[in-house]
């Protein structure tokens, strides 16, 4: 998957090894799926994520807002990869969620999970060991204006 490959010990860089490195940020549409009911963004939220690969390794944000017709389902959320991941360790990236009904206090922080060779990440919020998976009910009763946002870096497959 990786168009970078790396030259032999002592050559010289230039513009095509240092433009086969870097990749350029491209949009993409997760899925949200949940372990129960189905959740669904409704017209006037927003899902959005973005990507860029660099050698072999993928860099993503997800932004998820919710709306007055979000159906937020029920059970725990996951949403799509842009790519698939390497069959390495686990990866863990960040999560930030939004309570718009209690203004910039209102927000939980917590981890965004990648298992090994996964299509899918989740996230879990809460203290070490009391760490409960984001769901319709987790950390909040979600709402118009709400907040899911993912970021992380894997291995790509």
């Amino acid at each position: 998957m990786s168009p970078y490959s790396p030259r032999a010990a002592g050559s010289k860089a230039n513009t095509a090894l240092m433009e086969s490195m870097v990749g350029e940020w491209k949009p993409y549409t997760p899925v949200w799926t949940s372990g129960g009911t189905a959740p669904a963004i409704g017209g006037d939220g927003t899902l959005t994520g973005r990507y860029v690969i660099i050698g072999d390794t993928c860099h993503f944000q997800i932004k998820l807002t919710g709306g007055g017709s979000t159906n937020w389902g029920t059970g725990n959320y996951n949403f799509s990869l842009p790519v698939q991941a390497a069959a390495t360790p686990d990866h863990v990236g960040t999560l930030f969620v939004g309570d718009s009904s209690v203004g910039a206090s209102g927000f939980s922080t917590g981890i965004a999970f990648l298992g090994s060779g996964g299509t899918t990440v989740g996230a879990y919020v809460g203290a070490k060991n009391a760490a409960s998976s984001i769901s319709n009910v987790n950390p909040q009763t979600f709402a118009s204006g709400d907040r899911i946002w993912l970021t992380g870096t894997y291995e790509v497959a």
